[in-house]
């Protein structure tokens, strides 16, 4: 007896020990109690299973297992067809984030010729290098830092500097060209995430340096901060512009905010929420990147309730952000604005090309970005400092995305032309 359960449970944790440190890999765990919690849950009914096949039950065991399994290869077969077409379209379309994982060739066609032919190869490689090093920055701060005082985002920006022909950045700032630099001008300083930043075009091409042209046509003229950071949420935005921001009487605040206050990153950990996911439900996403269309079936029937959760949280917590952020700048005699931004999932119809794109990323984002927006549309008609622009992007003239979110300069420039003429109707302009 003794013999038999020492052999079940030698061979059941030869095989869920290897299979544990993968599944945790997959799902980004180090934690070494949770190596040990997860093989114990792995290993004990494997050990049982093994046990039971040495004893008069192994029929019956066998049988059951078999029965089990057919079904689960039936289920996965008949789901693998019903989606082949449309991972046929899928696989045979190549377009991402200009600098995440495509071609320069990809890159220079989803930035288009508008309002000249900017992607050349010198600027696709100095581009590679500005996201290399801001991302080698990061991490060298991170690491100085201690795990008991989570480091807030705009302080892990604030050091990164990068000097280039086509990219420049100062202490976390990216630089706005064509600013008439003066001590006395009005600022007007834009927050945002990676969509604020604009990493994919050029200083010149960003959504802030277009503004500050249209700007400078006015008697007086107004300085233009470029806040963007990528990952950034509003709430660290928010933080930032409270704790380390000078801001004085005739300045404007813009915060451009939706897509990184969704829920999809977590404000409070700055991790993706899909790491904060229920762990048996991230193994069966885990699983269907694995290649399991029953994992991923599975997954898209449990995660919508977590990630309606982080969605609710982070909304609740954005509007309560950005209320404080105006009760401020009316304190100091500046004035604000929030601007919902457009995101892929906001348009009205999408063409071919668009449709195509979308599938290239995960329907999580979606979920979070539709049950976000639905708030945040409501919530910025009750306030005086609130707008949308989801709809800015309906009659562009071609499409402007590279992904779900970020755009190109065409894109940019439609961006600029909403806050300028936003700007102008509410008086913030002289």
């Amino acid at each position: 007896m003794l013999l038999k359960v020492a052999i079940a449970i030698l061979l059941a944790f030869v095989i869920t020990v290897p299979l544990t440190f993968w599944l945790l890999k997959k799902v980004r765990i180090k934690s070494k109690i949770r190596h040990v919690q997860v093989s114990l849950a792995l290993g004990l009914p494997a050990a049982v299973f093994v046990f039971l096949l040495q004893t008069s039950f192994a029929l019956p065991v066998v049988v059951a297992t078999i029965s089990f399994a057919l079904v689960i290869v039936a289920i996965e077969l008949t789901l693998r067809w019903i989606v082949s077409s449309s991972l046929s379209q899928r696989n045979s379309y190549g377009m991402g984030k200009i600098g995440s994982g495509v071609s320069f060739d990809e890159a220079r066609n989803a930035a288009g010729t508008y309002p000249d032919d900017y992607m050349t190869e010198s600027l696709w490689l100095e581009m590679q290098e500005f996201m290399k090093s801001r991302s080698r920055q990061k991490q060298n701060f991170k690491s100085t830092s201690s795990a008991d005082s989570p480091v807030k985002s705009f302080e892990m920006h604030a050091n990164i500097t990068f000097a280039g022909t086509n990219y420049s950045m100062v202490d976390g700032i990216r630089s706005t060209t064509d600013a008439r630099n003066s001590s006395d001008q009005p600022k007007l300083i834009l927050f945002g995430g990676s969509t604020v930043l604009c990493e994919e075009v050029p200083d010149r091409l960003t959504n802030a340096s277009i503004l500050q042209r249209m700007l400078n046509s006015l008697q007086e003229s107004v300085q233009v901060f470029n806040y963007g950071a990528s990952g950034a949420t509003t709430i660290d935005r928010v933080q930032m512009l409270l704790q380390v921001t000078k801001i004085k009487r005739g300045d404007v605040v813009v915060f451009y905010f939706g897509d990184n206050d969704s829920g999809w990153i977590d404000h409070r950990t700055g991790k993706p929420s899909e790491q904060l996911v229920w762990l048996p439900v991230r193994a069966l996403k885990a699983l269907s990147d694995f290649g399991s269309e029953t994992a991923k079936w599975m997954y898209g029937e449990f995660a919508p309730r977590s990630f309606r959760k982080f969605s609710k949280l982070a909304v609740a917590d954005t509007i309560k952000a950005l209320s404080d952020a105006h009760k401020y700048c009316l304190s100091k005699g500046a004035q604000m604005v929030a601007i919902l931004q457009p995101n892929m999932y906001t348009l009205r119809s999408k063409s071919e090309y668009e449709k195509k794109l979308e599938k290239r990323f995960s329907q999580d984002i979606r979920n979070l970005i539709t049950d976000a927006y639905e708030k945040y549309e409501e919530w910025v008609k009750t306030v005086p400092y609130g707008v949308s622009a989801t709809h800015i992007f309906n009659n562009a003239p071609s499409s402007v995305f590279l992904d779900w979110a970020h755009v190109n300069a065409r894109g940019n420039e439609i961006i600029a032309e909403f806050i300028f003429e936003e700007l102008q109707r509410r008086g913030m302009l002289k």
